[in-house]
């Protein structure tokens, strides 16, 4: 019996479930993100590098754009929320950085997905998102002396009397998106061996 055109058969590495998931998985977070939003002490616990690479990285070379567009559209929203009229140059700038992280993702899960692939790019992404962030500050708030002691204090405390200090941000970007790799990492293996068993046992069935 032929299963060609079968909806089971595999699109870069993903199996039609695989996909589902993963589907799942993005709308869950950004909706989590859209939610976070309003509320400070879940500030910044949003996955935002884990969805660019790590989505990406799922979905490879042929569609990488996917997780970055659903990022870039739950950004847009916020905008819209929080009385930004949708884009603005830090909107603008994070975007860029989705794109371009978004794009080695795919690239780098073209060929074999390794987990520890997967996360320690995330957490690389994470640190240079931070780093490209708070320089964008530093350049555009006022409330930063433009000197490197002042491009330093945007990497670490942030701007004196405003909490949490800046360096938090990162520390909890780091463990959203750790545990981000962990649950799509599971959920991708996880569909990979025993969806693969399941069409090899149908296969020796037919």
């Amino acid at each position: 019996m032929s299963h060609e055109g079968s909806s089971n058969t595999p699109v870069c590495g993903l199996s039609r479930s695989g996909w589902l998931m993963l589907g799942a998985l993005l709308l869950v977070t950004v909706a989590y993100r859209l939610l976070a939003s309003h509320y400070d002490l879940l500030g910044n616990t949003a996955p935002l590098m884990a969805i660019a690479f790590g989505g990406a990285f799922l979905t490879g070379s042929r569609f990488w754009f996917v997780p970055v567009a659903i990022l870039v559209i739950s950004d847009l929203i916020l905008g819209l929320w929080h009385g930004q009229g949708g884009i603005g140059g830090y909107t603008l700038m994070s975007i860029g950085i989705y794109l371009i992280v978004g794009w080695i993702g795919g690239r780098a899960g073209k060929r074999e997905k390794i987990l520890p692939m997967m996360w320690l790019g995330t957490l690389c992404c994470s640190v240079l998102f931070y780093v490209f962030a708070n320089t964008y500050s530093w350049m555009m708030w006022a409330g930063y002396d433009k000197t490197l002691a002042g491009w330093w204090q945007s990497q670490t405390i942030g701007v004196p009397g405003i909490n949490p200090p800046a360096w938090m941000f990162l520390r909890n970007a780091l463990i959203a998106d750790s545990v981000w790799c962990a649950v799509a990492g599971l959920m991708f293996f996880a569909e990979r061996r025993f969806g693969g068993e399941s069409e090899a046992f149908v296969s020796e069935v037919n």
